[in-house]
This record gives C-alpha cells, sequence and structure tokens, in this order.
C-alpha cells in the first residue's frame, strides 16, 4: 500500500520531492498547504493530489487520513507544524534547517522523542552511493582535515534571507548541507571558532532593477555576507568552512577531506578520490537526489530505518549556532556541548 503524504510548502525544493512521489507506485500524494492558497491548488493540480489544499496545516492534519507529511517551509517556520504532526501520530520529513535556534530544535525533538513518530531531515547528500562509499573508504582512517567552501554570487530574494531571526544567515540556511557532510564523513564536532563580517554595500542604489534569482542588493540586509569557521571534530581531525553571498561570477562550492592514505574531494553528489589503489571517480544517478525521501517512506511502510532522523539535523544546526555563539564571545571556542540539547 502506498504511503499517504501531505505537504507543507509547495515552492522551491517541494516540487522535486513532489515529482519523486508523483513517479513513484508506493508514495501517494494526498493534500497540499501552503500559505498562499494558489499555490497549494497549484502544487494539488500539477502532482494530482487525491485530496484537497490547504492554507492551515492543523486543518490539513485533521481532514486528511495520512501516514506522514513533507515539510519543505521556510526556517522561521519550523516547530509548531513538527509538534502538530507528533501530537497526531504523523511522520514527518523535514528540510533543512531544522530550525533556526537551539531552543526551538530542542522543543521539537522532545516531542519527536515523546510521540516516537519516524523522522528524515533532507541532507540529501547522505544519500548519494559515492559519497556512503567515500565514508566507509574514510572509516578506516585517521582523518586530518575537512575543508568546505560556499560561494554564490549574491543573495536569494527572499525577504526573510535578510533577516537573522527569520532564516539564520548563509550558515544555517544554506552551508549547514557543507557541515552535516563533515559530520558524515569525520564524526561529530566538538567545538567551533567562528568569524562573520560584511563587506558588500547592500543597500539599493537609485534606479536599481532587480534581476531574476540572485540579487546584489537588498534593502533590510541584516546578515553577514561573509563567514569563516574552524571546527575541531572528536576525532582530532580539524575542519574549515568559509562561505560567502558577496556578489561575483558564479557559483563555487567545494569539499575535500584530507585523510592517511587518502584524498577525497566532493562535487556535489560526486566524489573523486585517490587512495593507495590510485585515482578512482565515482558518479551519483541523474535522480540521487530522490533516495533521501524513498528511504523515509521506506521507513514510514515498515520496510526500512531512516537514517536521518530529527537529530541529526539538531546536531548539525548546533555546529552553524555555535559559529555565531564563537563570534557574540569574541571568536572564543564554542563547545557544542554547552549549547546542544540534553541527550544529545
Amino acid at each position: 500500500m502506498a504511503v499517504r503524504l501531505g505537504f507543507v510548502g509547495t515552492g522551491g525544493i517541494a516540487n522535486r520531492h513532489l515529482t519523486c512521489a508523483q513517479k513513484r507506485d508506493d508514495m501517494e500524494i494526498v493534500a497540499t498547504c501552503d500559505v498562499v492558497m494558489n499555490l497549494a491548488q497549484q502544487a494539488a493540480e500539477k502532482y494530482g493530489a487525491s485530496g484537497g489544499s490547504y492554507t492551515d496545516v492543523v486543518q490539513m492534519l485533521d481532514s486528511e487520513e495520512l501516514d506522514a507529511i513533507v515539510i519543505c517551509t521556510p526556517p522561521f517556520a519550523h516547530g509548531d507544524i513538527e509538534e502538530a504532526a507528533c501530537e497526531r501520530g504523523i511522520h514527518f520529513f523535514v528540510e533543512k534547517p531544522v530550525a533556526v535556534s537551539m531552543e526551538l530544535a530542542g522543543r521539537v525533538l522532545k516531542a519527536v522523542r515523546d510521540s516516537g513518530v519516524i523522522t528524515q531531515v533532507g541532507y540529501m547528500f547522505r544519500k548519494s552511493e559515492p559519497i556512503i562509499k567515500a565514508q566507509q573508504i574514510l572509516s578506516t582512517r585517521a582523518i586530518a582535515m575537512v575543508q568546505a567552501h560556499y560561494y554564490m554570487p549574491g543573495l536569494p530574494n527572499k525577504g526573510w534571507w535578510t533577516k537573522m531571526e527569520l532564516g539564520g544567515g548563509q550558515l544555517v540556511e544554506q552551508a549547514t548541507h557543507m557541515l552535516d557532510l563533515g559530520r558524515f564523513l569525520a564524526g561529530d564536532v566538538k567545538s567551533v571558532i567562528g568569524k562573520t563580517s560584511t563587506v558588500h554595500d547592500w543597500s539599493v542604489p537609485e534606479g536599481y532593477e532587480e534581476p531574476k534569482g540572485l540579487v546584489a542588493h537588498k534593502e533590510g540586509f541584516e546578515i553577514p555576507d561573509t563567514t569563516a569557521l574552524i571546527l575541531e571534530y572528536e576525532s582530532g581531525a580539524m575542519g574549515t568552512l568559509s562561505c560567502s553571498l558577496v556578489p561575483q561570477v558564479k557559483w563555487d562550492n567545494g569539499f575535500k577531506v584530507i585523510a592517511e592514505g587518502a584524498m577525497v574531494t566532493i562535487d556535489g553528489p560526486n566524489v573523486n578520490y585517490t587512495n593507495e589503489d590510485g585515482d578512482v571517480s565515482e558518479q551519483a544517478p541523474a535522480d540521487w537526489y530522490d533516495a533521501v525521501l524513498v528511504e523515509f517512506t521506506d521507513a514510514v511502510a515498515g520496510k526500512g530505518e531512516a537514517t536521518i532522523p530529527y537529530e541529526e539535523g539538531v546536531k548539525s544546526l548546533a555546529i552553524s549556532l555555535a559559529g555565531y555563539e564563537s563570534v557574540k564571545r569574541g571568536n572564543a571556542p564554542v563547545e557544542l556541548a554547552e549549547i546542544m540539547p540534553a541527550g544529545l
């Protein structure tokens, strides 16, 4: 029997998950929910939802027979949705970041534990077969350094992106993928040193016309546009992350791991590594990103385990928040144990 799904948030990344669900016999799109009813209805029509469209999550949960929901809202909208699902015993898949504060993440984590619902966080890189193979290769070696960078040629044109309390800045909203990947490959992080700055003038000049996509100017810009972290892993490995929104000419994301007898370079879902056997390249299939949702729905159907539960999202969020806390403390190291919810 197909897993009956409700979708909360129908823009951006939700379309990828809706497309995945639409083409599979073991998933059924039952209902859609968005704060803009027109968007919810458009998604329902496009992807063939068998039930209704809603602007109120609780109404959807109480009106439809759902096995699980897929949460694809902006960061600031998390919390009440997850708790409402837990109260009703409805499993949930949630896109990263799981929250913008550790207080909220801890609150939801408690609800998850109390309810026993199955959860999965959308850290899709963990489900890439080449990256899984890289993790297996690295698991038998001492890791020395984890290097990551995430450079964007501008700012996503969404008002909440400019506010720390709504989106958490690039370090929370976006670079979390890199930080989580580091945890997957090298283990948990022990401490973080953070540094941030804003080097671009984001004020809107007279006559500026916003382009489609990323923008170079935006009123109310309140987040750092440049961030650097130094990470100490519990294993003794070191790591660095640098990210920037400063307008330049192209996207440039990179990830590299240095270990005894091996160097691993990750490009999206693909991996190049060099070890005693020489140079090897591993390419992921075109639909590699579907695996994270498929694994979740399989777990809901009793056919396996969801390997990226909510607590994994909390642990990766903690790295970003520790970086900001380090900035507040004058760039002093922050132990993750200081800010993590009890029991993690």
